[in-house]
Formats: C-alpha cells, sequence, structure tokens
C-alpha cells in the first residue's frame, strides 16, 4: 500500500472514532437540536485534531495542516448543525422508525466523506509553486 492510500485510510478511521467512539452524551445532545454550537463545535475539533495527527504522520506542511485541519472543523461542525436545525424543525427525521431519519442521516455521512476525500486529495497532490 502506497502512503496515500495508508493516509485515506487513516483520515477516514479518524473520522469514525471522533464520530462514534469519542462523541460524548453533551455532543449527543446539542448535535440533536444544532441550537447549542459549542459542544458542537468541540466535537468538530476533535475530528479535526484526530485528522491532524494522521496528516501530520503522512507529513504534511504546517500551512497545510492548518488549512485542512480548519476546513474539517468548519464542515464537520456546520453540516451536523444543519442536521440537527432540520431534525428539530421535523421531528419525524428524528425518529430511526421513519425513512427521512435514515435519509438524513446517509446524507450528513456523505457529506462527511466527501470532505475526508477532498482533504485527502488536497494533502497528496503534489506541491506546485
Amino acid at each position: 500500500m502506497t502512503n496515500g492510500v495508508l493516509l485515506l485510510i487513516g483520515l477516514l478511521t479518524s473520522h469514525y472514532l471522533a464520530d462514534y467512539c469519542l462523541t460524548w452524551p453533551f455532543m449527543i445532545r446539542a448535535k440533536a437540536d444544532g441550537k447549542n454550537i459549542w459542544p458542537i463545535l468541540l466535537h468538530g475539533a476533535v475530528h479535526a485534531l484526530l485528522m491532524g495527527l494522521c496528516l501530520m504522520a503522512y507529513g504534511t506542511t504546517l500551512e497545510m495542516l492548518a488549512l485542512l485541519m480548519l476546513l474539517e472543523l468548519v464542515t464537520h461542525t456546520a453540516i451536523d448543525t444543519v442536521k440537527g436545525l432540520l431534525t428539530a424543525a421535523n421531528p419525524r427525521l428524528a425518529d430511526t422508525h421513519h425513512k427521512g431519519y435514515w435519509m438524513l442521516y446517509g446524507f450528513d455521512q456523505l457529506l462527511h466523506q466527501i470532505v475526508v476525500v477532498a482533504i485527502w486529495y488536497l494533502a497528496t497532490r503534489p506541491a506546485t509553486i
């Protein structure tokens, strides 16, 4: 496996760890309605930190590292906040027995994975002057 493939696996794994293993109850409550931004921002920061560790291990420059961590922080926080606001506005989207819940959940994860792949692409493309 190339280093680039290992980086992608690391970024995907860090997303899993941050979203499912390192999300605490106060973050889950905030994400449910999107109204309290601080726990959601902290959740985004956990994502950015874990991805940053993967990027540092890959040898990403400090400038690129800062940019990519900021990209993860902002996009993850925004996606989760909007999902919470949508859920609060339509309680059917909070019902796991309703198809809308799964459609929104899947779309949320799709957006996060697109960001992960974009970060991977930006980190692995050849440097230009």
